[in-house]
């Protein structure tokens, strides 16, 4: 097999980055000013983190998501990270868009299955690249949780 160069390497690389940076501000866009008061004034957990924080958390996540497509570019079946880079898209339309926290709920849960097949699936071709995706895990399983609070 021909030795990949560098240049192209980043370019692979840049293009997770900018998918995934793609899906998570197309989700974000879903938070207006309107749906972020509508957000404010359900009943919320006490361990709901400030609003701020989940911009920083989830650039965190969805680098990690790049880095751990990036290993196994050409080694596996893209279907269940882009099912759930989807699927996260949807909870945000659904939940803020929609404004429809019931059917949010049963997103996020097909969202943790996807990733958890995306997890085996990736760790398959390369362990690391499972291991990194398993922050955005803990994270949905708490996102799971604060949703669950609204609803009910």
């Amino acid at each position: 097999m021909p030795k990949i160069s560098s240049f192209k390497k980043f370019l692979r690389f840049f293009y997770l980055f900018l998918l995934v940076n793609t899906i998570g501000y197309i989700a974000s866009s879903y938070m207006t000013k309107d749906t972020m008061i509508w957000y404010n004034a359900l009943p919320q957990s006490s361990l709901t983190p400030p609003s701020y924080m989940f911009g920083i958390i989830w650039s965190v996540l969805l680098f990690l998501q790049a880095v751990s497509a990036f290993l196994v570019w050409g080694k596996v079946s893209p279907r269940y990270f882009v099912l759930q880079l989807g699927l996260n898209m949807l909870w945000s339309f659904v939940f803020f868009y929609l404004r429809r926290p019931d059917i949010a709920l049963v997103i996020v849960f097909l969202f943790l299955i996807a990733l958890g097949m995306n997890i085996i699936s990736f760790a398959k071709a390369n362990k690391w690249s499972g291991w990194l995706l398993v922050p955005t895990l803990l994270w949905g399983l708490f996102a799971v949780y604060l949703n669950a609070v609204i609803v009910f």
